[in-house]
């Protein structure tokens, strides 16, 4: 996986900017984020998303931006670099190991007031585990902000996806983040009803 991102790194906002750029500003949009607010993002790949985030938290506001690609995180600081960003924070990691004491031994604080999964969980392997970890890192109002493919579908069009992004998109991602959330809510679906933007809500401890 790692591999195949770092080669397609070069071309991969040629083939994707325009197509997911509505999807993403409705992610964006449906979290309410504000002035100041944290951010971490899970597979920020070249950070598209970064100049609509950016217009919400200004300068006051961080964003933790981890990806497993050295050359889509090569792109992205060049994206930081052209605009000028000082709070943004680049992480080369497998997700599996962002976890608390992972960000301790960084120096950075983990209460987030958002976590953002970009076409994260239908790629990372023991996505399970890493969509539960990342929604224990937000603090106790905290929201997680999906965009993701979900084809159970097992037609030439989920054979394509999974070949072209080295995904899985027939994993229930939908299933499983209703359950680790409240208040979950799929915002619209895209592109034949097989990629979502969905929000929810930390639970709070019973």
């Amino acid at each position: 996986m790692k591999k195949w991102y770092d080669k397609i790194s070069n071309i991969y906002d040629i083939f994707t900017i325009r197509f997911y750029k509505k999807m993403r500003k409705k992610l964006i949009n449906a979290l309410d984020i504000n002035q100041g607010n944290r951010i971490l993002i899970i597979a920020c790949g070249t950070g598209q998303s970064f100049e609509l985030i950016e217009e919400k938290i200004g300068n006051k506001g961080e964003i933790i931006a981890v990806d497993y690609s050295a050359g889509m995180l090569n792109k992205a600081k060049k994206r930081i670099d052209k605009n000028e960003w000082s709070n943004i924070k680049l992480i080369e990691a497998d997700a599996r190991e962002i976890n608390k004491k992972f960000f301790q031994r960084n120096n950075i604080q983990c209460n987030f007031d958002f976590v953002i999964g970009e076409l994260a969980f239908s790629v990372i392997p023991e996505w399970k585990k890493v969509m539960k970890t990342s929604i224990s890192l937000l603090n106790e109002t905290g929201k997680i902000g999906l965009l993701d493919w979900f084809r159970p579908e097992k037609d030439l069009l989920t054979k394509i996806t999974n070949l072209l992004a080295e995904a899985e998109t027939t994993r229930n991602t939908i299933d499983y983040a209703e359950h680790l959330t409240a208040n979950f809510k799929i915002i619209k679906k895209y592109f034949f009803k097989s990629i979502y933007v969905a929000v929810g809500n930390k639970k709070t401890a019973q």
